[in-house]
């Protein structure tokens, strides 16, 4: 098994996922992203993310935005936050990857210099601040979420959101 699916099977036979809602990127979907975005190379546990369940993943995460249709022109929202929001240079994420933005003024991206990397750590873009490395990898970003799945749907079936 793959360490994706060592990690949503359980979760699947818990009924907290439905097997359904984990629909991954094809290989023309993720070359599509790469076009958009203007990379020729992606994390290796991204890609894998992305062909297992990163289609629609908010199967995992409803926190951002990060979809596939979305992913498409994430590059472009991350230009309007840097250049049109904050009037500052988007050259230092020209080369970038990104993975999700929020609500149009935070954006997690890869630097162009991890896109060949395995499991690299993403950065934050956040309005005004400094730029942040993620405390952890990729996939340990992803580990947090699926270890905080269960509560979340708890919580969201307590008040009849699911």
């Amino acid at each position: 098994m793959s360490f994706l699916s060592d990690l949503t099977e359980p979760l699947i036979e818990q009924g907290l996922v439905a097997r359904t809602a984990v629909q991954g990127c094809s290989e023309d979907e993720i070359a599509a992203l790469m076009r958009a975005q203007g990379v020729t190379e992606l994390p290796r546990a991204y890609r894998e993310f992305l062909a297992w369940g990163g289609r629609n993943p908010y199967w995992l995460s409803t926190s951002g935005e990060w979809d596939y249709d979305w992913l498409l022109g994430a590059k472009d929202v991350a230009r309007e936050i840097v250049v049109d929001d904050h009037q500052q240079d988007f050259t230092p994420f020209a080369e970038a990857f990104v993975l999700q933005t929020f609500q149009g003024y935070l954006f997690f991206y890869f630097r162009a210099s991890d896109l060949a990397k395995d499991d690299p750590h993403f950065w934050v873009y956040a309005e005004q601040t400094p730029l942040a490395e993620s405390e952890g990898t990729f996939t340990d970003w992803l580990r947090e979420m699926f270890d905080h799945l269960p509560e979340a749907v708890r919580l969201r079936r307590e008040f009849g959101r699911e």
